[in-house]
């Protein structure tokens, strides 16, 4: 009897990245054409169905579990894997513990450090460009609403989103840009796939977090606690009394300038300070603890020494003709990885333009 043969698998290369993260962003537009084309269909009988709670939240469930079955299918079909562990990692087990507190309280530090810049240019879209107040925001007004946006903000969402924006597009995007100019993309792109100009500072600060905290935590889980705690503390903020105590106090805010321009940049400051020692040092502080991975590296076996002795041989045994084959074939999906990851940021840039536009006029 014949076994059957595994298909070769590949980590995600630029290229794949750039493809995956565009493959993402059609699946999303996709979602959404759907839920006009249900939208429209059900407007007869539901006049309200564009701001009920229970709809938008469905959807938004919807959306993930959609972005789920891409990213299984994408990677299936393909035969790539994922070029970082979601748990294990080679800081050594004793760096888990830190891999849980390190995000928790990196939200906690970006929602306190980021909140008021966050209000402060909702305040500004409100008035400069006319944005409605509520813009972007649901109506939770039933307990099945309210089940609904925690399942998908505090679960699906932080473990979707991360998967494709940290998971493949950031590990994707380094091994062709510098380190910080994959941060950087992969949080514009992380910013602009929320399409809300009312919180584009949030998202973007959350997207360069959770790359910081993935490069240093070399696995993925991280990112998704981070990703996570930040939504249910939004949550938190958003349904319970807190609410009106923040709203009292950006009432008193707006009638004293200093104190809130003061306020603002203090505690910005601040917690982006704890924030960038949290993220540097965190990690770095239990492998002061863990000694297989200080004291025990095994060193490297003759065989592998071997192996990529061969390697360097055939390298060298390559004729020019093939050398050069092989460097226009590189540079040939270097050029179309860049061409799909910037359409993905332009189909992006233009629909958050468009809703922008439609909600205004």
């Amino acid at each position: 009897m014949l076994n059957a043969v595994k298909p070769i698998q590949r980590k995600y290369d630029y290229c794949g990245a750039c493809t995956f993260y565009l493959g993402a962003v059609i699946t999303t537009l996709l979602c959404q054409a759907l839920a006009g084309v249900v939208s429209a269909a059900l407007v007869g009988k539901y006049p309200d169905i564009s701001n009920n709670g229970d709809f938008n939240t469905a959807f938004m469930i919807f959306v993930q579990a959609a972005n789920l079955a891409f990213i299984a299918l994408f990677s299936k079909l393909n035969g790539y894997k994922f070029d970082c562990a979601f748990v294990k990692s080679d800081r050594g087990a004793k760096s888990l513990p830190f891999a849980v507190v390190v995000p928790v309280l990196a939200a906690g530090l970006l929602l306190v450090g980021m909140y008021l810049p966050t209000v402060w240019f909702g305040y500004f879209t409100r008035y400069a460009l006319h944005v409605p107040p509520d813009f972007g925001q649901l109506r939770l007004t039933t307990p099945s609403s309210i089940a609904m946006v925690v399942i998908a903000s505090v679960f699906l969402a932080p473990l979707c989103e991360e998967t494709i924006y940290r998971g493949v597009l950031f590990c994707g995007l380094k091994k062709e840009r510098k380190t910080l100019n994959a941060v950087l993309l992969s949080a514009l792109a992380f910013m602009l796939m929320h399409m809300s100009p009312v919180q584009v500072v949030f998202q973007f600060a959350i997207g360069v977090t959770s790359a910081f905290i993935m490069h240093k935590s070399k696995r993925l889980l991280p990112p998704v606690i981070l990703h996570a705690t930040a939504n249910a503390l939004a949550l938190v903020m958003e349904l319970t009394p807190l609410s009106g105590m923040l709203a009292n106090c950006m009432a008193w805010l707006t009638n004293n300038v200093a104190a809130a321009l003061f306020i603002t940049i203090g505690l910005a400051a601040a917690c982006g300070g704890a924030l960038f020692v949290l993220i540097k040092y965190g990690f770095d502080i239990a492998d002061l603890f863990d000694r297989n991975k200080r004291d025990n590296k095994p060193a490297p076996s003759s065989a592998a020494s071997e192996n990529d002795g061969d390697a360097d041989d055939n390298r060298d045994e390559m004729s020019a003709p093939d050398r050069m084959r092989d460097q226009i074939s590189a540079a040939a999906r270097k050029k179309d990885g860049t061409f799909r990851f910037w359409t993905g940021i332009v189909i992006c840039a233009l629909l958050l333009l468009i809703n922008l536009a439609v909600t205004v006029l």
